[in-house]
């Protein structure tokens, strides 16, 4: 049988798990890092920064919403704090993450139902 693990520290534990769960932590970490700065190269290059991207992925899982919806979501919410960046288009989303090779398990579906 495993051996349990004790906190010794459980008001900092506390602390650091309402951290985690602060979304716009996350909102705000990708919107200082939205736009690609790599070197420009010939051919396609990105616009938008792979945490944007994520960023979208992250909203469709969370709230169990389309990939347009999540845009739309997205768009609303730089409106409202007043932040003029362009969204990403739900097509290049999806096309963006899967060349990330980038999986979200979400774990609160039960899918044998």
């Amino acid at each position: 049988m495993p051996q349990k693990m004790r906190v010794s520290n459980q008001g900092e534990y506390n602390e650091f798990l309402e951290k985690r769960g602060n979304v716009f932590h996350f909102i705000d970490e990708a919107i200082d890092n939205w736009y690609e700065n790599s070197p420009k190269v010939s051919g396609g290059n990105n616009v938008y920064s792979d945490k944007a991207v994520i960023l979208i992925h992250i909203i469709v899982h969370l709230f169990r919403i389309g990939l347009r919806q999540a845009v739309g979501f997205v768009k609303g919410y730089l409106k409202k704090i007043g932040k003029d960046l362009e969204v990403i288009s739900y097509s290049q989303a999806s096309r963006r993450l899967s060349k990330l090779n980038m999986k979200i398990n979400d774990y609160r579906v039960n899918r044998d139902m």
